[in-house]
C-alpha cells in the first residue's frame, strides 16, 4: 500500500473521533451556558407602601366640608392605585386602608414595626390651623432625591408652605421614630392645608395629576 493510501486510511478511522470530540464540547458548552443563564436572577423590585394618613375613628385634620382622612381615602387613594400599576420597575402597595398605621405601632405594637427594614413608606397627609402650601417632612438633616421630587410635585400644584421651603426635619412624631429606629427609609407628605380653601381648590382640580406626579416622585419612574 501505498503511502498516501495509509494516511487516507488512518484519517478515515480517526474521523468519527474527531466529529465525536467536536460535538462532545459543544454539547458540554450548550449545556454550560444553560446552566449558567439559569442562575441568574433578575433584579427584585423595590417595594414601596403608600399610607393614607389617620383612618380608623381618627379623622384627622378638618375643613372645607370634609376630613383628611376621608378626603385622602375617597379621592386620593383612587388616583394613586390607578398609577401605581402602571410602574414598570418597583412594587408599590398600600397600607390597609381602614386602619390607622399610628394606632397600630403605638397601641397594638405591629403597624411601623411589621414592616420589612428594605421597603420604603410613604405617607399621605393635609395640614391643618392657619396657612398655606405644603411640604415633605423627612427623616433626615438634607432632603433625599425623592424628597426632592416629591416637593416639585407640590410647588407645582398646590405651592409650598413658605415656613418650610419644601422641607421640614421632625423628630417628635412616634410613629416616625419607630421607622427611623428601624432604619427605615421614609417620607411624609403634607400636600398643602385641609383649612385653606385656595389650597382645597387646587388639590381637587389636580387630584389625578398630583397622583400621577407623585408615584412619578417616588418611584423615579416616568408613566405615559
Amino acid at each position: 500500500m501505498k503511502q498516501w493510501q495509509k494516511w487516507i486510511s488512518l484519517s478515515l478511522l480517526l474521523l468519527p473521533l474527531t466529529v465525536g470530540s467536536v460535538f462532545t464540547t459543544t454539547a458540554q458548552a450548550k449545556a454550560t451556558t444553560t446552566t449558567a443563564a439559569k442562575t441568574v436572577k433578575p433584579k427584585a423590585k423595590h417595594h414601596y407602601l403608600l399610607v393614607m394618613g389617620h383612618g380608623a375613628g381618627d379623622g384627622g385634620a378638618q375643613g372645607n366640608g370634609t376630613n383628611e382622612a376621608r378626603f385622602l381615602r375617597q379621592h386620593l387613594l383612587p388616583q394613586l392605585k390607578k398609577y401605581a400599576k402602571q410602574v414598570k420597575g418597583s412594587r408599590v402597595t398600600f397600607y390597609n386602608p381602614k386602619h390607622n398605621i399610628v394606632r397600630d405601632t403605638l397601641v397594638f405594637h405591629k403597624g411601623s414595626y411589621k414592616i420589612n427594614k428594605k421597603t420604603t413608606v410613604i405617607m399621605f397627609h393635609l395640614d391643618a390651623a392657619g396657612g398655606h402650601g405644603g411640604h415633605v417632612i423627612i427623616h433626615k438633616r438634607k432632603p433625599t432625591a425623592r424628597d426632592k421630587r416629591l416637593a416639585k410635585v407640590i410647588k407645582k400644584y398646590v405651592g409650598l408652605n413658605p415656613g418650610y421651603r419644601g422641607y421640614s426635619f421632625r423628630t417628635n412624631l412616634r410613629n416616625c421614630n419607630v421607622l427611623r429606629r428601624r432604619g427605615i427609609d421614609y417620607s411624609l407628605i403634607e400636600t398643602g392645608f385641609i383649612t385653606n380653601k385656595h389650597d382645597m381648590k387646587h388639590i381637587r382640580k389636580n387630584i389625578s395629576k398630583i397622583a400621577k406626579a407623585d408615584i412619578e416622585a417616588i418611584t423615579n419612574e416616568k408613566i405615559k
